[in-house]
């Protein structure tokens, strides 16, 4: 039963990733606001939320299949993914003053995130001592830290900060890098080292590339709006 769901979650997960992937720049390339990407960024939601619930999904899966690490990592970047994803779209929906849904959602997304980044970047750092997948989960472990500070920001502060657009952009973005960076760590871990012959000590590049390309035009784009 666990293997049939196994399956049948990895033929969903991994078509609307390869979609999603491809979704994902045309609202990056075309003008911001325009018919076309508000329909091809709604379009880009939807379908990275069925890879992140999938994703989730199949962590759990090979938890109970004595995979933890593979659990533990693939659960993380779900976190990781799924907190931008909703605020980058949610914040749009919000006034001037913030709901208290809202905010209450984002105080439980940003405790989720803060509490499992420490813990998957001890496991990085203590386990693996930073060599192989460890490299990659202390790496990714401290993206999270921020999340430490936004846990005791008060509403009003929270309010002042973090603009509409600004968390917009920035939102959809890092769910971008997070979409690559899984593609890059599993499904296009193959394409490295079988067929480009990549040396496995030198994964760490393709997995961290996006996070470092993202950082830069999340920096361009608040400059061009003013946002940051």
């Amino acid at each position: 039963m666990i293997e049939l769901l196994d399956k049948i979650l990895l033929w969903i997960h991994i078509p609307f990733g390869m979609v999603s992937l491809i979704l994902f720049w045309i609202p990056v390339g075309v003008q911001k606001g325009s018919p076309m990407h508000r329909k091809v960024g709604r379009w880009y939601f939807f379908t990275m939320w069925v890879v992140v619930v999938t994703a989730f999904l199949l962590s759990i899966i090979n938890l109970i299949n004595g995979n933890v690490m593979s659990a533990v990592f693939l659960g993380f970047l779900s976190i990781i993914t799924a907190y931008p994803l909703w605020y980058s779209n949610e914040i749009l929906q919000q006034g001037r003053a913030w709901t208290d849904r809202y905010f209450t959602i984002r105080r439980l997304f940003v405790t989720t995130l803060f509490v499992s980044g420490v813990g998957v970047f001890l496991v990085g750092a203590l386990r693996y001592q930073f060599q192989g997948l460890g490299t990659m989960m202390a790496f990714f472990g401290i993206l999270a830290f921020p999340a430490g500070r936004d846990l005791f920001m008060t509403k009003a502060n929270a309010m002042n900060r973090e603009q509409r657009l600004k968390m917009h952009v920035k939102g959809t973005i890092i769910s971008g890098v997070a979409a690559h960076t899984a593609f890059f760590a599993f499904g296009g871990r193959r394409i490295f080292v079988d067929m480009l012959q990549m040396d496995q000590q030198y994964m760490f590049i393709p997995w961290i590339a996006p996070t470092l390309l993202g950082l830069v035009y999340i920096g361009y784009m608040r400059r061009k709006y003013k946002t940051g």
